[in-house]
């Protein structure tokens, strides 16, 4: 499986079915509804993003309506200000070739490359994967916001005279972080077996939990779910060679790598 070109947008504008005042009101009421039982009010600013205005931007980028698409996974973990809409059906029907779609959720910076786990399992023609961030929420909640509204698009395929390589990929569940140095330099000895030109790019949290890495490109703070992906796009352009990306979700305890050859 190869990646054949990769797209990224950030967006810094709120959603814009938020500026229309009765859809604005509908969402509004729908989470003082969700928030009601738990004791937490529902904060009166709606200045989210909508995943799928977002995807719907970066399709268009990366996808040309002559280049159908088999299989469209999205990637997400915060969710997004349109809660009623099964987004990963909406954008099979925006997306080139109507292909089968699903959603990744629940599993942190992890969600990404499963997604490209069970691209690289099913081989389609063509797939798409969407990993995408909005950086607001209407209520209080523990859970870390990145700082910015961002999507990165990956579309990936199976003829090999084009793109760049998916060469490899490792996940390990459940590490906790005093494992993480030992068991991701393993990961990275294994992927980058006979390649001495070997890039490496960490996400910030992967970076901290392991400080004895080797030289390596940090991806940009407080994006969790985009940051390495973000980054891929610039490294790959660079020069031909291994990449190698690598990101740790410490609350869900997610290990995870991948191999890119570039050419």
């Amino acid at each position: 499986m190869n990646l054949i070109r990769a797209g990224r947008r950030d967006f810094p504008a709120p959603a814009g079915f938020l500026i229309d005042d009765d859809r604005r009101n509908e969402v509004a009421e729908y989470f003082a509804d969700l928030t009601r039982p738990y004791n937490t009010a529902a904060g009166t600013e709606l200045s989210g993003q909508s995943y799928g205005e977002m995807a719907k931007a970066l399709i268009a980028t990366v996808v040309p309506a002559d280049e159908p698409v088999d299989l469209l996974v999205l990637a997400f973990s915060i969710h997004d200000m349109w809660p009623g809409r099964a987004t990963a059906t909406f954008l099979s029907h925006l997306c080139p070739g109507t292909p089968l779609s699903f959603a990744l959720c629940d599993q942190g910076s992890a969600a990404p490359f499963t997604a490209l786990r069970l691209i690289r399992e099913h081989r389609p023609r063509r797939a798409l994967l969407l990993a995408v961030e909005q950086a607001m929420l209407p209520y209080d909640s523990p859970a870390v916001l990145p700082k910015e509204h961002r999507g990165v698009a990956l579309l990936c395929g199976n003829d090999d005279s084009a793109g760049s390589r998916i060469a490899g990929l490792a996940q390990h569940p459940d590490v906790a972080a005093p494992d993480v140095p030992a068991l991701a330099a393993q990961a990275l000895t294994e992927l980058s077996a006979g390649h001495d030109d070997v890039r490496l790019v960490l996400g910030e949290t992967l970076a901290d939990a392991w400080p004895g890495a080797a030289e390596h490109t940090r991806a940009a703070a407080g994006q969790p779910m985009t940051g390495v992906w973000w980054q891929l796009a610039d490294t790959l352009a660079e020069s031909a060679g291994l990449v190698v990306i690598g990101d740790y979700d410490r609350d869900l305890r997610y290990l995870c790598l991948a191999a890119i050859q570039a050419r």
